[in-house]
């Protein structure tokens, strides 16, 4: 075969690689679940047993999310101390005294204080999770994990990169330890389940979108539903929301103008969105789908 041939047919088997490679790239991006806000759930729809809930909660300016995974639990973070109470017994009226595991996700006081609080009122787990060590020297971090060994639950503290299971669901955490504040460090969680997938960005800046931006490969930033970074504060960068590409994003704020910047961007995108200060927000999955709603003005 004359080197004409030979390097026609190389160029043929690279385009053939390429092609191939592309079509698997486009299976992999369409296997992503529907969300469908304010839409009755189907007949058939699985039993509590059998799906993926986030519960955000109504706690203000705040994060409280009850994870919920084939009748498995966690507490991610558990806003701040003036909803104590009403935590408290929207976990009671659930039927909840204990936790597969409860997650810090930074010692903020609008993320930690509600998990002391639940702790000191009886709940258990089966484990404290934290983003952050346990000898960090922060006095939230402190007396929340003093109470944690109190009750004798297991301290495990969750690194950049670590992934751990809850029922069917893959979380992976990432973090950028070089940030310059407690928020520019806090954690993005991602859950999958099945097709679905969500992530939770906590207070993440935007320095820290920017750093994930360039060293996450863009499956792990791709997402159906999203947290607003910070409770709608911090606003997304605009190239780190055009990677996560949601279909919903949930806002920990309240809607009085606070995440203005974050509503103009879900607006302009046409994205729909929900302010959990309004009322308690629940998102469920079956893997293939997503069902949101909210319980206004209810915590």
């Amino acid at each position: 075969r004359s080197m004409v041939d030979k390097a026609a047919h190389r160029r043929k088997m690279m385009k053939k690689l390429l092609l191939c490679m592309l079509a698997l790239l486009l299976l992999v991006s369409s296997a992503q679940a529907t969300v469908y806000v304010d839409k009755e759930k189907p007949a058939d729809w699985p039993k509590d047993e059998q799906l993926l809930r986030l519960t955000v909660f109504r706690t203000g300016e705040g994060d409280a999310m009850l994870l919920e995974v084939d009748g498995k639990r966690m507490m991610i973070d558990g806003g701040p101390n003036k909803y104590r109470e009403k935590l408290r017994d929207a976990l009671a009226a659930r039927g909840i005294t204990h936790l597969d595991a409860i997650y810090s996700t930074h010692p903020h006081d609008d993320h930690i204080d509600g998990l002391y609080r639940l702790m000191q009122y009886g709940v258990t787990a089966d484990e404290f999770i934290s983003s952050f060590p346990k000898k960090f020297n922060n006095s939230l971090q402190k007396r929340t994990v003093q109470q944690a060994d109190k009750m004798n639950i297991p301290f495990r503290r969750v690194e950049d990169g670590d992934e751990m299971t809850l029922g069917g669901a893959k979380l992976t955490f990432y973090q950028w330890y070089a940030g310059k504040t407690i928020d520019a460090k806090a954690p993005m969680t991602r859950i999958e389940y099945g097709d679905a997938t969500l992530l939770l960005t906590s207070d993440i800046i935007g320095d820290t979108q920017r750093q994930f931006l360039q060293t996450l490969p863009p499956e792990a930033l791709k997402a159906d539903i999203v947290k607003a970074p910070h409770h709608g504060l911090t606003g997304f960068k605009s190239e780190f929301l055009t990677a996560v590409d949601p279909e919903f994003v949930f806002i920990t704020n309240y809607d009085d103008g606070s995440a203005k910047k974050t509503v103009n961007q879900c607006v302009y995108r046409k994205i729909p969105y929900l302010h959990s200060a309004s009322g308690t927000v629940i998102m469920e999955t079956n893997g293939t789908d997503w069902y949101v709603w909210q319980l206004y003005r209810q915590f």
